[in-house]
């Protein structure tokens, strides 16, 4: 299993920009970037949240009409996820990358690239696991545009970036709960199997992320802002 070549890069959840921009999570000690990052062809923006290894991405609608050209195109981040109160969808998605900058091996699950304007910066995404609008929805970066790419934690601007009141460093766990009995897809599986990844039922989806391997055993709970549970 430790010889699995994906890792999480980073996590999105789909929300509004009112909760995006709500200052809960700064008040609950993390430090949130000031920018915020524009997809003016997919009609969204979010702000980030980072830490050693992956980072939090708040994400949401800000064109309507940009999203729509978009989604008929892809049928990717389709509106259900945003609107995941009313119809059971799941908010969340998985960003990976390969665990080394060169690794070139085949994905081990059937995928669907979204073509971009520079080919190798095409994301994969898990072929069977886009129609499980229950289940977060995982894709593979290109390593060029992984945050292993361009975070270096020796320069000064990158430590202000990682660096939290509430002093937490590195992204150890990530489970996410799902509000269905279906079967999970065999990507989403995979990702269990590894654990890279844990899943659970319940009645409302949640994601709960640990750091630092819940040294302190404390809890933080974001909702209901946003749909998140922090162990550290």
């Amino acid at each position: 299993m430790d010889n699995f070549l994906l890792e999480v890069d980073h996590i999105f959840v789909c929300t509004t920009k009112d909760a995006a921009n709500n200052s809960v999570l700064q008040e609950l000690g993390f430090h949130c970037s000031e920018q915020r990052i524009q997809r003016v062809e997919q009609g969204t923006a979010s702000r980030a949240i980072f830490f050693e290894n992956t980072y939090l991405e708040l994400i949401w609608i800000e064109n309507e009409h940009a999203f729509k050209r978009q989604y008929d195109y892809t049928g990717i981040h389709t509106p259900a996820r945003f609107e995941w109160q009313h119809t059971g969808a799941s908010p969340f998605g998985i960003g990976l990358r390969y665990k080394s900058q060169t690794a070139k091996s085949p994905l081990p699950f059937t995928q669907r690239s979204i073509k971009s304007m520079r080919p190798d910066l095409s994301v994969r995404f898990a072929n069977n696991n886009l129609a499980s609008l229950s289940e977060p929805i995982c894709f593979v970066l290109p390593n060029s545009i992984a945050l292993t790419a361009w975070l270096d934690c020796s320069l000064s601007a990158h430590q202000q970036l990682i660096s939290h009141p509430l002093n937490v460093n590195k992204l150890t766990g990530v489970k996410v709960t799902v509000n269905s009995d279906r079967s999970l897809s065999h990507a989403i599986s995979l990702l269990c199997l590894h654990e890279i990844i844990t899943i659970e039922r319940g009645t409302s989806p949640l994601l709960e992320l640990t750091f630092d391997t819940q040294m302190r055993g404390k809890i933080l709970d974001a909702r209901p802002i946003l749909p998140i549970l922090f162990r550290y």
